[in-house]
């Protein structure tokens, strides 16, 4: 009699176990359906009651920093998650690939190359042996960037080397990751003066002036300081004095002598000579001197090709290296030609 009794109760018990088996299985098909999570490995929820946590993404994913030799800084609010005594990290992906996973709410990451890369985050709760994992969060685009900007000055719009007539430089930079972020500069080592954004103009007085720059991009790369020589002459040099015209000794040929004009600062580099036929000397204007001849930083030429026996009028302009120009000397002629 007592035999069937206990089959019959190792019976029961052998039911309850596999009905236990059953509910568990249903708990980890229902606990990713109900809470649109996944789960992974087993629950430890010892009343295989159903299990509603419900793990959302990490919330409010801010637009990644950039920082220099390629780092990319990720941040994010806390997921709205409570997890309760379960451990809470965040699992960090680039272009879909997990990079990382920290229990804090920062990451940073440098990609093996530059370039701009689509980030995502999940949270990620420990649940007995496994664990849950929300969805992504927003992805966000970050910008690895290594290379430092490419700086440029110019005097004027042009080259800065020799002396310039006008006191603009330009100093000018591009970043093709982050972008640029300021100017940096400093003048015949004074202190360094930043400029944000990609362009600095300055207007150094006349004469000879070290400028030293360099430029920085949002992500912190720094161009290394580059050093270039300005000279800047503003000022027209002196008219030349004393202008004599005689009849050369060839045909058609007329002799300028002058006293040479003077520049205190880059010099003189030559004279025009400006001539017109006719035997009265009009107004010194170019218009009136249509005829030019230039010459080098001398006090005497001989103009050729001229008409045998014919009267011309000369005056001459003084330049300095800077491209200055004098104003119009005192009138010679009329002149008969040889």
């Amino acid at each position: 009699m007592g035999m069937p009794g206990r089959l019959g109760i190792l019976s029961d018990r052998a039911i309850a176990v596999a009905f236990v088996v059953l509910v568990s299985s249903a708990i980890v098909g229902l606990s990713a359906g109900e809470t649109g999570a996944t789960f992974t490995a087993t629950t430890t929820n010892p009343s295989n009651s159903l299990n509603t946590l419900n793990v959302l993404p990490p919330a409010a994913q801010s637009v990644p920093t950039s920082s220099p030799a390629g780092t990319v800084n990720l941040s994010w609010s806390a997921t709205p998650t409570s997890p309760g005594a379960h451990i809470l990290t965040y699992l960090v992906f680039r272009n879909g690939t997990q990079v990382g996973s920290t229990s804090s709410l920062t990451f940073a990451d440098t990609p093996p190359a530059d370039g701009t890369y689509a980030y995502t985050s999940q949270a990620k709760i420990a649940q007995g042996a496994g664990f849950f994992t929300s969805a992504n969060s927003t992805s966000q685009n970050g910008i690895s960037d290594r290379i430092a900007p490419t700086m440029s000055i110019t005097c004027n719009g042009a080259a800065c080397g020799g002396w310039k007539n006008n006191s603009t430089v330009t100093i000018s930079g591009v970043d093709g990751g982050t972008g640029m972020s300021s100017v940096t500069y400093s003048l015949d080592g004074g202190g360094n003066v930043t400029t944000a954004g990609s362009t600095k103009s300055i207007t150094p007085a006349d004469g000879t002036h070290t400028v030293a720059y360099f430029g920085t991009d949002v992500a912190g790369n720094v161009q290394s300081t580059v050093t270039q020589t300005v000279q800047i002459d503003t000022v027209a040099p002196t008219v030349a004095t004393s202008v004599t015209a005689t009849r050369g000794v060839g045909a058609g040929q007329i002799d300028l002598t002058w006293t040479a004009g003077t520049d205190a600062r880059s010099g003189v580099a030559g004279y025009t000579v400006l001539y017109v036929q006719a035997n009265a000397c009009p107004a010194a204007t170019p218009a009136n001197y249509p005829s030019t001849v230039t010459v080098g930083a001398v006090a005497s030429t001989t103009v050729g090709g001229l008409t045998s026996g014919r009267r011309y009028c000369f005056y001459l302009t003084t330049t300095d290296n800077a491209g200055n120009v004098s104003a119009a000397s005192a009138i010679a002629g009329p002149t008969k030609a040889r």
